[in-house]
């Protein structure tokens, strides 16, 4: 187990680092954004080129989704460890990309993942029984649970041809 502090640090090093698909300041809003840097002490050697432009494009991409973004912070914060702030929106904003939410953190395996989310998500965790890939998963709890908010891709998980691509070997 590891400390939710010790989580955001590797988070924003990995963001620095160039590593994921993050949008510019990891998603956060900008006193969040400043929190997590005075905190933590970023690296300070400036970001690779391609790296800040890869950023700036998810920042424009996600602007289109900011609903959206939004609903699935509040959602992730309702299932949040206390002290884990501001984790719920960064990983918000990076489940917005386009590869697997371990991929877009620039985590090291899917098992990293898991492991931040028990940290981080303990009660997500327990939910995702059948180990379900997370991004797959948070839209489909929240089409359990949403007042039409939202378009469920797969409307009965046991019956979709996709079965085998959401849910992971136990």
């Amino acid at each position: 187990m590891m400390p939710v502090h010790d989580w955001l640090r590797r988070l924003l090093w990995l963001y620095a680092h160039g590593e994921g698909c993050y949008p510019l300041m990891m998603g956060l809003r900008a006193t969040e954004w400043d929190a997590l840097q005075a905190q933590f002490d970023p690296p300070s050697q400036p970001m690779p080129a391609d790296c800040l432009l890869r950023q700036k494009l998810m920042t424009e991409l996600n602007a289109t989704r900011s609903d959206e973004q939004q609903q699935l912070a509040q959602w992730l914060a309702s299932y949040m460890a206390p002290g884990a702030a501001p984790m719920h929106n960064i990983i918000a904003s990076v489940s917005l990309a386009f590869n697997h939410l371990w991929q877009d953190l620039g985590l090291s395996s899917r098992q990293e993942l898991r492991e931040l989310m028990s940290d981080c998500f303990p009660l997500l965790v327990e939910m995702n029984s059948e180990n379900m890939r997370w991004k797959k998963f948070f839209y489909r709890q929240r089409c359990l649970h949403s007042a039409g908010e939202l378009i469920c891709r797969s409307p009965s998980c046991d019956a979709c041809c996709e079965r085998v691509f959401c849910f992971a070997p136990s």
